[in-house]
């Protein structure tokens, strides 16, 4: 195994490649669906593919980026020792999902990704992060990309009081720090 600084580099490399894997465009491309690039918010996720395919493609593309974000912190104790190679993975893979190097980096909104990366190290924020955004979209705030930056604002205090070590808790801030600056770009779309 590489040394911890290269080992390190090498899981973060490998979390980004691995997490920009543009699955919303293959999968569309791969079962006739429209481009989601070519329509609605232009975005490659799950819920853009979903405005042209419908609500199977939804489920299709969400499982399938998460996997992209579990795939990338499983891989990551195989290519570094290092303490914290899969929360650097794991963040790697959320920035390769939202700022991809093979769509001139525009890309997803990161959601699903995101929760692929906490399912191992953090289940039950994934839980939790899900029925904060639920119930801000149903009772508060009815504009998506407003209610998700809410929601993201819960993820790190309720790592903490859940008392999850300090590389699970860097890893869910730096995935709602990605999060949020991706959304925000959407806080005035309509």
């Amino acid at each position: 195994m590489p040394g911890d600084m290269t080992g390190l580099l090498i899981a973060g490399v490998t979390g980004y490649l691995i997490g920009s894997i543009p699955s919303g465009v293959l999968l569309a491309w791969s079962f006739g669906w429209p481009d989601p690039r070519r329509h609605g918010s232009r975005h490659t996720g799950a819920l853009n593919v979903s405005r042209g395919a419908g609500k199977g493609a939804l489920i299709i593309v969400m499982l399938v980026d998460m996997l992209k974000g579990l795939a990338a912190v499983s891989v990551a104790p195989l290519l570094s020792a290092h303490p914290w190679a899969i929360t650097v993975a794991g963040v790697g893979a959320v920035a390769g999902h939202n700022w991809p190097v093979w769509l001139r980096f525009r890309g997803g909104m990161g959601l699903s990704t995101g929760a692929g990366v906490l399912i191992v190290p953090a289940w039950p924020i994934v839980l939790v992060a899900a029925a904060s955004l639920a119930m801000i979209r149903l009772l508060l705030i009815r504009h998506t990309p407003r209610a998700v930056i809410a929601a993201l604002l819960t993820v790190p205090p309720v790592l903490w009081l859940l008392d999850y070590s300090p590389r699970v808790l860097w890893l869910g801030m730096g995935i709602a720090v990605l999060l949020v600056l991706r959304h925000a770009g959407d806080w005035n779309r309509a």
